[in-house]
């Protein structure tokens, strides 16, 4: 990809299993990490949007021990597009994955591909983001279950 710079027409929040984010972390933090998902359209029109730029992603660690009570999201990264799965699995297999998914069943649709993905200093509470077109924020539990594209904060 030639990336011109990264997009301000929006962004994206998704949640990834706080396991999967630790695991990658742990392992030396490759250049790009990819993330399985089944919501194919909401990346492909993040593609349509971004042109040949970069989105910011902001992610909420789901699964996670020490929940807070509002939502927050607690890592930032990249998006720099998708791929098409090969029955279920990553076409370069474990290359970008997290190793915490080494033992998962083959079933995503595609793989989302981020880069700079790093831990945030201070996370941000989702109340804070709205919804992709949408006038009001999300409400303070609201917890995302899928990745969804949102306006730049």
């Amino acid at each position: 990809m030639d990336k011109t710079g990264t997009t301000r027409q929006l962004a994206i929040l998704a949640p990834v299993p706080e396991e999967h984010l630790l695991s990658w972390q742990k392992e030396g933090e490759q250049a790009k990490v990819a993330f399985g998902s089944m919501a194919f359209e909401v990346f492909r029109q993040a593609d349509e949007l971004r042109g040949d730029q970069a989105v910011e992603v902001f992610i909420y660690a789901s699964l996670a021990e020490n929940r807070p009570l509002n939502s927050e999201v607690s890592w930032h990264g990249l998006y720099v597009g998708h791929v098409q799965s090969r029955g279920g699995r990553h076409p370069q297999g474990m290359k970008y994955r997290p190793p915490a998914t080494a033992s998962e069943k083959p079933r995503w649709a595609i793989f989302w591909e981020v880069e700079e993905l790093q831990p945030l200093s201070s996370p941000i509470a989702i109340a804070s983001f709205k919804g992709l077109g949408k006038k009001s924020n999300y409400p303070s539990r609201f917890t995302p279950e899928e990745p969804l594209l949102i306006a730049y904060p």
